[in-house]
């Protein structure tokens, strides 16, 4: 079955340094050799959210897919230039108007909703708010800037056929670096029926979205906040669909998320220059 798709977005991020044929993404990082090396994506290492659902959603012992080195950081220099964090324009503004766009007697009843980042086929970093119901869930665009939702797209639980959560990495000849944080990865189709045409078309229709926590969850004073953390997302999603009669048929695993980019100058620059993200810009505000 096909979603229903309503789609228009213009945004994206992570910050990304070249060194020497190789491009890491960088977004909030720093260099501290003084570090805890712990696994990144230990639950257990993970701080936890005070408003969070693992605790009641669910009983899986699952790895974190945020960073908990601290090699991902956002200072408060840069939350104060989202529009997405404000309190004139911020999500908790754009929650009232999202929730207009449910279908109670298709999509159940509202679960939840969330500021994550979306990564394209592409590579490339979209600020997207991320709302859940019990039978579908919804990726919306929306303007920060204005204050108006300006594009989503639905999709139907039912149409899941793989969920998969982990690692993010690129394939071993790319020059791209690493990345140092892990996402979600949401399939209504399988991966072998992609052609060689939408994969390489950037206006292709994808079956197939990536989340990964927003960079305002790395603040220090907004890391148990839950609506920027995918974590929470993920164990909410895997709460509604155990309750789904056809939930069980859905595979829901942990593997590496490959991206498949092997020295995209484009999503470099993209999303060095944060386009990904409405931002003031000392005054140019897009």
């Amino acid at each position: 079955m096909e979603p229903n798709v309503h789609f228009n977005s213009n945004s994206c991020e992570t910050k990304i340094q070249m060194e020497s044929k190789t491009f890491e993404n960088k977004a909030f990082e720093h260099d501290d050799g003084s570090l805890d090396k712990t696994d990144h994506f230990r639950r257990e290492d993970r701080p936890g959210s005070m408003y969070s659902v693992r605790s009641n959603a669910s009983t899986t012992s699952r790895s974190s897919v945020n960073c908990t080195t601290g090699a991902v950081r956002c200072p408060n220099m840069r939350l104060r230039q989202f529009f997405s964090y404000s309190s004139e324009t911020g999500f908790q503004k754009a929650e009232h108007e999202i929730k207009k766009i449910l279908l109670p007697e298709k999509d159940g009843q509202f679960i939840g909703n969330w500021l994550l980042i979306e990564i394209s086929n592409w590579d490339f970093h979209r600020e997207k708010i991320v709302l859940l119901a019990e039978k579908a869930f919804y990726v919306i665009s929306y303007d920060f800037i204005k204050s108006k939702l300006t594009g989503y797209k639905r999709i139907a639980l039912d149409d899941l056929k793989k969920i998969k959560f982990g690692i993010l990495k690129y394939p071993s000849s790319s020059f791209m670096g690493e990345y140092k944080y892990g996402a979600i990865k949401l399939s209504w189709d399988s991966e072998e029926n992609i052609t060689v045409f939408q994969k390489w078309n950037p206006l292709a229709d994808i079956p197939f979205t990536i989340f990964t926590s927003h960079h305002i969850l790395y603040n220090e004073k907004e890391k148990e906040t839950s609506i920027y953390n995918c974590d929470e997302f993920i164990a909410s999603l895997e709460y509604v669909l155990s309750k789904l009669p056809q939930g069980s048929n859905i595979e829901f695993k942990e593997e590496p998320i490959e991206i498949e980019s092997y020295a995209s100058l484009s999503s470099i620059l993209f999303n060095q220059n944060w386009l990904g993200f409405q931002l003031n810009r000392n005054g140019l505000n897009f």
